[in-house]
C-alpha cells in the first residue's frame, strides 16, 4: 500500500489504501525527489438536512461492516449471506448461547429437580423428576454426569469435521441435535431414557461450545475482541440464572410441570435452527471445508495470496495463456479432494496429530488445566446451588421456587457485571495474553477469598453479599480466560 505525504485517515479505514481518492495516488520515499503538488481538493458539498446526513451516516456505516467482515475472512472471497454483519452474528450467537445455559439452569433448578422425598417424619413430599421416577440425589448427579460425556465427546468430533465442513453448517446440525434431545428429555418414561437423551444434549450442544467462540474472534472488531467476547460469554450466567427462574415458574405451576419447562425450551430452539440450516455458511478463519489438514494452521494472508494467485491463472486462461499453471492448479485441486475423503482412522489419527500439536503451546496447556478447576468450582455452583440454598437456609427462603428466584438474580447481577468488567478490562490494558492472564490471576484470587468468606457466615444476608461479591469477582475471569485460549494457539487450531 502506497502511501502519500498528504495521507488522509478517510481514504482507507484500515489503513490500506484500497479505496483510491485523487490525492493519494502518489508516494513518497528519502531518495526520491519532491512530488508534484497534489491537486487541490474536491470542493465540500452544499449543507445537508439533518435527516439527509443521518441517512448517509448509516450507509457508510453499513458499508464499513460489511467491508470490515469481508476483510476478516483472510481468504475466503466474501460472505455470501445476504442477513450477516458481524454484529448480527454476535446477537445470534448470544440467542444461542441463551437457550443452551437456559438449559442448563432448568435442569438444576429445585422445582424441575424436585427431591426424592423419604419416609422419615417431616421429609418433603416427593416432587420433580426425582419424585416421579423415584431416583436418589446420586441418580441426579449422573443425570449432569452423562450431559458432560456428551460433551466431551462430541467436542473433538466437532472440531474435527471442521476441516472438511462448514462450521456454521456444523452449528446447525448439532443444534438441530440439541433441540431433538431436549424434547426426548420432555418424553422420557423411565430414568434410562432420560439419561440418554441428556447424552445427546450434551452432543448437540458440543457443536456450539466448539466453534462459535472462533467466528467471534475473526469478526471482532480490532481493540474490541475481548469486549464482544465478554458479550457472548456473557449469556452463560444469565442463561443459566434465567434457567433458575424459569425452571422455577414452570416446573412449579400446578397444570405444567417439569416436563413442560424442557418441551418449550425446544420449541424456542427450533426456529434458530432452521434459520441456520436455510443459511448461506459463514466462512471460518484456517478451517473449512475446502481447508486441507496442512493448511490449516497458516495465517490468513497466505490464504489471501493464494486466492489471487488463482485469479491471476483464471485471467491467463482467459487469453490462451498460463497453461502449465492451469495444469498444476487441477492437479492440487486433485490432491484436495483425495484428502477431503479421507478416512475414519485416518481423520483420527489427525485429529491425535492436532492434539499433540496443542500440547506444545505451554501457555494453552496451563491455561486449560486452570479452566478446568474453575469450570468445576462454578459447575458445582450452577448444579447444586439452589438444592443447598434451600437446605441450609431453608427458614430464610420457605420453598424451592423462592430459591430458585433468589439464586438466579444473584448470578444475574453477578454474572453480567463481572463478565462486562473482565472483557472490559483486556480492551483497556490491551489485547495481550499477558493481559489477560493477569486479569484472571487478579479476579481469581479475589473471587476465592469472598467465597470462603460467604460460606463462612452463619446468617442469610451476609452470605449473600459474599457471595454476590465473589460470583462477580469469579465471573470476571469468563472472557479473559476464552480469549487467552483462542490467542494462544494457531488459527486453525482453535
Amino acid at each position: 500500500s502506497l502511501r502519500c505525504s498528504r495521507f488522509d485517515s478517510t481514504c482507507c479505514p484500515w489503513g490500506r489504501c484500497w479505496r483510491v481518492r485523487p490525492w493519494c495516488t502518489t508516494s513518497t520515499s528519502p531518495t526520491s525527489p519532491s512530488p508534484a503538488p497534489h491537486p487541490p481538493r474536491p470542493p465540500r458539498p452544499a449543507a445537508e438536512s439533518p435527516t439527509t446526513r443521518r441517512g448517509l451516516q448509516k450507509s457508510r456505516a453499513k458499508t464499513e461492516i460489511r467491508d470490515r467482515a469481508r476483510m476478516a475472512s483472510d481468504g475466503f472471497v466474501r460472505v455470501e449471506a445476504a442477513w450477516f454483519t458481524p454484529s448480527r452474528l454476535l446477537l445470534l450467537f448470544c440467542l444461542m448461547s441463551l437457550l443452551i445455559y437456559l438449559d442448563r439452569g432448568t435442569m438444576s433448578s429445585a422445582a424441575v429437580s424436585g427431591n426424592p422425598g423419604g419416609d422419615a417424619p417431616g421429609s418433603p413430599p416427593p416432587s420433580g423428576l426425582q419424585g416421579e421416577f423415584g431416583i436418589s440425589y446420586y441418580q441426579y448427579g449422573w443425570l449432569q454426569a452423562a450431559f458432560m460425556i456428551g460433551l466431551l465427546c462430541g467436542s473433538p468430533v466437532f472440531s474435527a469435521l471442521a476441516k472438511r465442513a462448514n462450521p456454521f453448517r456444523l452449528i446447525a446440525v448439532g443444534l438441530g441435535t440439541w433441540t431433538v434431545a431436549t424434547m426426548a428429555c420432555a418424553t422420557s418414561p423411565n430414568y434410562p431414557s432420560l439419561f440418554l437423551a441428556r447424552t445427546l444434549v450434551g452432543v448437540g450442544e458440543a457443536s456450539f461450545c466448539a466453534l462459535a467462540a472462533p467466528f467471534i474472534d475473526d469478526f471482532a472488531p480490532r481493540g474490541k475482541k475481548a469486549t464482544w467476547l465478554a458479550c457472548f460469554y456473557l449469556c452463560i450466567p444469565l442463561g443459566v440464572a434465567l434457567g433458575f427462574m424459569y425452571g422455577g415458574v414452570v416446573g412449579g405451576a400446578p397444570r405444567m410441570g417439569w416436563r413442560w419447562a424442557f418441551a418449550l425450551e425446544s420449541a424456542a430452539m427450533l426456529p434458530v435452527v432452521m434459520f441456520c440450516a436455510s443459511s448461506a455458511p459463514i466462512p471460518m478463519r484456517g478451517v473449512g471445508g475446502a481447508s486441507s489438514s496442512s493448511s490449516t494452521m497458516t495465517e490468513g494472508a497466505e490464504g489471501a495470496e493464494g486466492a489471487d494467485g488463482a485469479e491471476s491463472d483464471d485471467d491467463d486462461d482467459a487469453n490462451g495463456y498460463g497453461s502449465e499453471q492451469n495444469v498444476s492448479r487441477r492437479s492440487r485441486s486433485r490432491r484436495l479432494n483425495r484428502r477431503s475423503g479421507v478416512s475414519s482412522k485416518t481423520a483420527a489419527k489427525e485429529f491425535l496429530r492436532d492434539a499433540a500439536e496443542l500440547s506444545r503451546h505451554p501457555i494453552y496447556v496451563a491455561t486449560v488445566c486452570g479452566y478446568v478447576a474453575y469450570t468445576a468450582v462454578i459447575g458445582v455452583y450452577a448444579v447444586w446451588g439452589p438444592k443447598a440454598a434451600y437446605a441450609v437456609f431453608s427458614d430464610d427462603l420457605r420453598t424451592p421456587s423462592r430459591a430458585d428466584l433468589t439464586l438466579g438474580l444473584v448470578t444475574v447481577v453477578a454474572g453480567a457485571g463481572g463478565t462486562a468488567i473482565g472483557g472490559v478490562a483486556v480492551d483497556r490494558l490491551g489485547d495481550s495474553v499477558g493481559n489477560a492472564l493477569r486479569v484472571c490471576a487478579v479476579s481469581g484470587a479475589a473471587g476465592f477469598i469472598l467465597l470462603e468468606l460467604a460460606f463462612a457466615s452463619t446468617a442469610f444476608p451476609v452470605f449473600l453479599a459474599f457471595f454476590l461479591l465473589g460470583e462477580t469477582a469469579a465471573f470476571v475471569t469468563q472472557a479473559p480466560i476464552n480469549a487467552v485460549v483462542l490467542w494462544s494457539v494457531p488459527p486453525g487450531a482453535r
